[in-house]
């Protein structure tokens, strides 16, 4: 992908960095959300995911809901309160070896852009 710009507001899989250990991949594969990218150092801004108390939100979180993003398969609450800066890298991106792909989920539907940006002003990334 050329413009990496492009993947902000994309749903991702990625191994998630523990606080510990920041620049590590974690121990679990999830869904995260893109909200920010510095090409210059190939590194992405993640949003932790969780599919646990999606229906209780705090300052800067978001829920999108399985149907409204066509590759999630639970409610998804996104915390951008939670975000780690990664490097574009397979460990922290790819499955496995066998699965050398990025693994986009999906998109922000249009009609949740505002609530997005909402969420982000919230906690001002």
């Amino acid at each position: 992908m050329k413009n990496l710009n492009a993947l902000i507001g994309a749903i991702v899989f990625a191994w998630f960095p523990e606080d510990e250990n920041p620049h590590v991949a974690g121990p679990k594969y999830r869904p995260t959300l893109v909200v920010d990218i510095d090409q210059s150092k190939m590194m992405v801004r993640l949003a932790y995911g969780t599919s646990r108390n999606v229906l209780n939100h705090r300052r800067g979180e978001i829920t999108y809901e399985r149907h409204e993003i066509e590759g999630l398969n639970k409610d998804t609450k996104f915390c951008l309160g939670n975000t780690k800066w990664v490097s574009l890298s397979t460990e922290m991106f790819f499955r496995d070896k066998k699965h050398s792909k990025l693994s986009v989920i999906g998109f922000t539907p249009s009609n949740r852009v505002r609530d997005l940006m909402r969420s982000i002003e919230e906690i001002d990334i």
